[in-house]
């Protein structure tokens, strides 16, 4: 547990950095601009990310390589607040490494599947290099399932792998893969949550990180239902298995649900169901991650406990590297600025 001096330090410098973040105008000049140079060369004169752009030559840098800096910027904060933890030992401030190394071991499994595992090398986050549990550089090497275990040898992820041995088309079951180990890092999260904080403090981390997990699950449960028809069983399979309002029965009164506004009139009697009245149902993801930024926001305005704070601050932040990303991307398939406006959470 963090000291009153330590805490209340990470607190004051975790909004500073908040108060850096892109506004609304930010994002109206990126909505202008024509190209990934343009924006990066805007991006290079705001707070947040001036300095972690400004020795990037923006007329030359393509998408890939500016999420990379963008990245780089947001973890190089989270490891510039994780420097106030004074107890030195507390698993949680390593919680935001678990999540990357699992994305990596993620990206290179869909390399694989899709037969080009040496593009792997392009967008390799080099700023992971010295905090990682294994060599991601070797992992850069990774050209079959088997690479891919002895990679992950000294490490709890391998025998999490290989339960998922590629099939006769040689393919591995990515989402089978994405559930195992992202239950993994949430397990060994809360874990580390109940073993380093008291009650309180426990409580209002425990409860905004689940959360966030149950928005992504009520997505993920609304596309495959509503648009893709997927079974109550098959659905189950997409799920992290945690909740924080989304009791197992009323998941399964979405589950049963067979239009849109079945499952929205099931999702209205959860006590956050109000927040997406009115929603355009082609962008549920929107609705979801606004609520995401409400509560995030939130807690990082008005909590007084620096961890959750902190937590609150990195989910913040990936959400404006991806607002950043859909106004690139729209961007270079020529979207309207108006639609690419829709799909910003702010």
């Amino acid at each position: 547990m963090l000291n009153l001096l330590s805490n209340n330090a990470m607190l004051a410098k975790t909004r500073a950095m908040y108060g850096k973040r892109l506004t609304l105008d930010d994002y109206n000049e990126m909505l202008r601009k024509k190209s990934v140079s343009e924006i990066a060369a805007y991006l290079k004169t705001t707070a947040s990310y001036g300095e972690a752009l400004s020795n990037i030559n923006e007329n030359s840098i393509h998408r890939g390589q500016l999420e990379i800096v963008l990245r780089r910027e947001m973890f190089h904060k989270y490891t510039k607040l994780c420097r106030y933890d004074n107890t030195k030992n507390n698993d949680f401030f390593f919680y935001y490494i678990l999540m990357m190394e699992v994305e990596q071991i993620l990206r290179c499994i869909m390399l694989l599947n899709a037969g080009s595992p040496e593009d792997f090398i392009t967008e390799l986050p080099s700023f992971l290099l010295d905090h990682a549990s294994f060599d991601l550089l070797t992992l850069a090497t990774v050209r079959s399932f088997s690479d891919l275990t002895d990679v992950l040898e000294a490490t709890p992820y391998k025998d999490i792998i290989k339960q998922f041995p590629p099939d006769q088309k040689g393919l591995i079951d990515y989402t089978a893969c994405e559930i195992a180990l992202i239950t993994y890092c949430y397990n060994r999260i809360f874990k580390a949550i109940d073993k380093g904080f008291k009650s309180a403090a426990k409580r209002e981390i425990v409860n905004i990180i689940k959360l966030n997990i149950e928005l992504a699950n009520f997505s993920a449960v609304f596309r495959l239902k509503i648009y893709f028809k997927k079974s109550n069983e098959e659905i189950q399979k997409f799920l992290l298995p945690f909740h924080y309002k989304l009791t197992k029965q009323k998941l399964a009164a979405l589950l049963e649900s067979e239009t849109v506004e079945d499952f929205l009139k099931a999702f209205y009697e959860l006590s956050y169901g109000k927040f997406i009245k009115d929603a355009e149902y082609s962008y549920i993801e929107k609705y979801t991650h606004r609520l995401k930024h409400f509560f995030n926001k939130k807690l990082l305005r008005f909590s007084t406990n620096a961890p959750a704070v902190l937590y609150a601050f990195v989910t913040l932040n990936e959400i404006e590297i991806e607002n950043i990303t859909n106004i690139i991307e729209g961007i270079r398939y020529g979207v309207p600025a108006n639609d690419i406006q829709k799909l910003l959470i702010i």
